[in-house]
């Protein structure tokens, strides 16, 4: 229950109000975090307040339509303990997400928490990497999405080659993009406990562009 105010709190702080049935859906993956962090390394963040925010604030803006388009099919690379990819699966019923994740104990945590929130119809979990020098993957995907696998340029790369849009997670300046690629949305916010500035960046590859007036 508190972590559910936390998250509550959060979406008011971040001017993204949150469904009460959602922030207690939030708050219950929150709590598996918190049960499971005690075992195993799914996350740096320590404390209710710093788990919540670590994990759900870049999601609650990233949920913006404008960021991540109505029913799109998303891959989330390393997502780790779930985020951003497993926040956005719980705030937007419309979207269909790939978790991938490298380490087997994390899998195992997320197809947990999958199960127990019966997302497994839209909620997919797979033990794997992308290659940076190589990217490939199997599903079609329409937009992908990283808070920390890779350094923002490589990661504009890697998405547009897996995907023909990516959401970029940045503390700085939008970095060289691919011939061709652009941005076509943008948020920025701060984080309430910190005041850290964020910039989320929706970046379409050429072939998904309309003509440039």
């Amino acid at each position: 229950e508190a972590l559910t105010q936390r998250v509550t709190a959060l979406g008011r702080a971040l001017g993204r109000p949150i469904e009460p049935g959602v922030a207690t859906a939030l708050g219950r993956w929150l709590a598996e975090v918190r049960v499971w962090n005690a075992k195993l390394d799914l996350t740096a963040a320590r404390g209710d307040e710093a788990i919540t925010e670590v994990l759900v604030a870049d999601a609650l803006v990233a949920a913006d339509e404008a960021l991540v388009p109505r029913g799109a099919r998303v891959l989330d690379l390393g997502t780790g303990a779930g985020a951003p990819g497993l926040a956005l699966a719980i705030l937007r019923p419309d979207l269909r997400v790939v978790l991938l994740e490298p380490l087997m104990k994390r899998v195992a945590f997320l197809r947990t928490v999958v199960g127990a929130q019966a997302l497994a119809g839209r909620v997919t979990v797979r033990e794997g990497r992308v290659d940076p020098v190589a990217p490939s993957f199997p599903d079609a995907i329409d937009l992908v999405v990283s808070r920390a696998t890779f350094p923002p340029e490589t990661m504009a790369a890697v998405g547009l080659t897996l995907a023909p849009e990516v959401l970029l997670f940045l503390v700085d300046a939008v970095p060289p993009l691919p011939d061709g690629a652009r941005a076509v949305a943008e948020r920025a916010y701060t984080l309430p406990s910190t005041g850290a500035s964020r910039r989320l960046v929706r970046v379409s590859r050429p072939d998904r562009l309309g003509p440039v007036d």
